[in-house]
């Protein structure tokens, strides 16, 4: 049964414009709970008030006090004496107050409010009975005011001021009342023109004719409520019913409910004897801070049985530092903590301390009775090994510092002999070129030509060396830039035209200083192969092969005939090949380093190329050229 709505009347500060209403009171706050809210809400509009003294010394204050309390004075509200209004001229004459109230309303039109209320207060005329009937003209001239202009207008009557019969006639020339605060329409006013005056005989009639009306409406509302009183009867005798039938659901719902707490019991239990056997540590704490339960593994990691550490505090099964026990404590509050792998050393009952990372998950797995459980690994094995393998990695490189050095001397000493050689050979051909045979000649400039090389030999393996200990430093190269740099000193060094056709745009990932050297190794030994070539030329740059980016350095130089290709059209440069130079050794450690690979892709009469990446991984399937830039150096 749909429940129906109150009936809501709208209150005094509701009401609008071109309404003419009356407010008949006994005390203050009467006239004050609906009159205030009345003109405060008239101002919010931007309404002008207008205030018509009459006697009523209570509202009068509190208007003059809202009239001097405003600090910024527009005129909203203006407060009128009775001598400027009502006895304007000595005398209460209607038609000049209408006046007075239609120039004042068009005045507030012209100061920029959008319309006006007028308060009318009528005490001034209380206790003299010869002016009942200028009354009723002036509330008559007010209902025609009310109509013709934007105006709101309100009326004040004391009734114990006036005569019952005075107040019944005035009250009956509104349209509006209002009555606890709300506006009622006025049953007994006749608009003027549209019924002729009636005798008290028909006025007593038409009030009985109301009343009987109001006795019918009421008869036909109790009948309906009584209808509908049967019918919710009816719906709770239903209703009744329906729970009846619920009933023997909700003992189903029971059985079921038991059955599963009966099934949640025994989970409990499997989880007790899981955590009990966990490979892991397990303490559960209470809000205290103080042991609950343990299981299997703690005893069999501290040695301590569960009656020795039940009630114990926190605190004094860790091997904590002053602020280390701050820690634990903020770790473990009382609603549950949540953190993981922190590790902290555990007392055991020899007095040997064992390292654990601990877990905390409390909060998000609460167990009743538990407000911290704690499970933790045992990390002293991995921590131990740590340890030596620290002081192994000290040691390796101590040893690698050693031979480093010893690699430095003994490249030191043997590049000076080799150069002394060199320099002895030079000066004997310089001193004696006349008395030598030409195979003299020819064998002093071969030994010369041999130490030359041996020479540069050694600083490669010496280089070789220092990269068995360098570390890696990687960032963004821009090997691109880099290739140039070393094009344009091999011009230099070796004074002859090369072409190189240089790639824009390539970059890599890895350690600077490593890759200058791999792609000085790499563009010179291409710069050695043609130098008996009439138009050399070399390329770098980058290709896809086997579905990623690669890198590649090729020359026209000429190559004695190898093996030839695989299959696949891409062979794999065996350790003969790529290793026939202490230099291609150097850009193979280099390349590894990078977590990279190289590999010959062609090798013939016509040239060679060389493919390489950085961090890459797999084998090279196929060779596609690229277009690089081509560069005259």
């Amino acid at each position: 049964m749909a429940q129906r709505e109150p009936i809501q009347l709208p209150g005094l500060e509701e009401a609008g414009r071109h309404h003419h209403l009356c407010l008949l009171y006994d005390g203050e706050e009467e006239i004050l709970t609906p009159v205030v809210p009345f003109i405060q809400k008239g101002l919010s509009l931007g309404e002008r008030c207008l205030y018509l003294h009459g006697g009523e010394e209570t509202l009068e204050r509190v208007l003059k006090n809202a009239v001097l309390g405003q600090k910024h004075d527009i005129g909203a509200l203006k407060l009128l004496p009775v001598e400027e209004c009502w006895l304007k001229g000595g005398s209460f004459t209607p038609k000049s107050v209408i006046e007075l109230l239609a120039s004042l309303s068009a005045m507030a039109s012209t100061d920029g409010f959008r319309a006006t209320r007028v308060i009318c207060d009528m005490g001034w005329a209380a206790g003299d009975p010869s002016l009942t009937a200028l009354l009723i003209e002036f509330e008559l001239l007010l209902n025609r005011l009310a109509e013709q202009l934007d105006v709101t207008i309100l009326s004040l009557y004391r009734r114990r001021a006036f005569p019952a019969e005075v107040i019944l006639e005035l009250a009956k020339l509104h349209p509006q009342l209002v009555v606890a605060g709300k506006i009622c329409p006025n049953p007994l006013f006749v608009p003027a023109g549209h019924a002729p005056r009636r005798s008290r005989s028909d006025g007593e009639l038409d009030l009985l004719l109301a009343v009987s009306q109001l006795c019918a409406t009421a008869a036909a509302e109790r009948e309906r409520m009584r209808q509908e009183l049967e019918q919710a009867y009816a719906a709770l005798a239903r209703k009744i019913y329906e729970n009846w039938q619920e009933e023997d659901t909700l003992k189903a719902s029971e059985k079921r409910l038991q059955e599963q707490d009966d099934l949640l019991l025994e989970h409990r239990r499997r989880l007790q004897t899981i955590l009990q056997h966990l490979p892991a540590v397990m303490l559960a704490f209470d809000r205290e801070g103080s042991v609950s339960a343990c299981n299997h593994e703690f005893e069999r990691i501290t040695g301590f049985r569960p009656e020795e550490v039940m009630g114990r505090q926190m605190r004094e099964l860790f091997h904590l530092s002053g602020e280390g026990a701050e820690e634990v404590l903020e770790a473990h509050p009382e609603e549950g903590g949540h953190y993981r792998g922190r590790e902290w050393e555990l007392r055991c009952k020899d007095g040997s301390l064992r390292s654990i990372s601990w877990s905390n998950i409390s909060r998000y797995v609460p167990i009743q009775g538990w407000a911290n459980w704690i499970t933790g690994l045992d990390v002293t094995p991995r921590i131990d090994a740590e340890v030596g393998l620290k002081s192994l990695s000290s040691e390796l490189e101590a040893r690698t510092c050693e031979l480093e050095l010893f690699g430095h001397a003994v490249s030191h000493d043997l590049s000076s002999q080799l150069a002394k050689i060199g320099a002895h050979c030079a000066l004997m051909q310089e001193l004696h070129a006349p008395a030598l045979t030409p195979q003299c000649r020819e064998l002093l400039s071969s030994i010369q030509q041999a130490t030359l090389e041996m020479v540069g030999r050694i600083n490669a393996l010496e280089r070789l060396t220092t990269l068995a200990s360098a570390e890696m430093e990687p960032e963004e190269v821009d090997l691109t830039a880099m290739a140039r740099e070393i094009a344009e000193w091999l011009r230099k060094s070796g004074e002859r035209s090369v072409t190189f056709r240089i790639e824009e745009g390539v970059r890599a990932r890895g350690d600077r200083r490593l890759l200058r050297l791999a792609l000085e190794q790499l563009l010179e030994n291409a710069w050695n192969y043609t130098a008996a070539v009439p138009a050399p030329v070399i390329e770098f740059g980058t290709v896809v092969a086997a579905g990623e980016r690669s890198f590649y350095v090729s020359d026209n130089g000429p190559r004695p005939p190898l093996l030839p290709p695989d299959p696949a059209g891409c062979r794999k440069l065996h350790a003969e090949h790529l290793c026939c130079g202490i230099g291609l050794a150097t850009v193979q450690r280099i390349i590894t380093l990078h977590r990279g690979r190289i590999w010959a892709a062609r090798e013939s009469e016509q040239g060679g190329t060389l493919c390489f990446t950085v961090e890459g991984r797999g084998e090279p399937q196929s060779w596609q050229e690229t277009a690089p830039q081509e560069v005259v150096m």
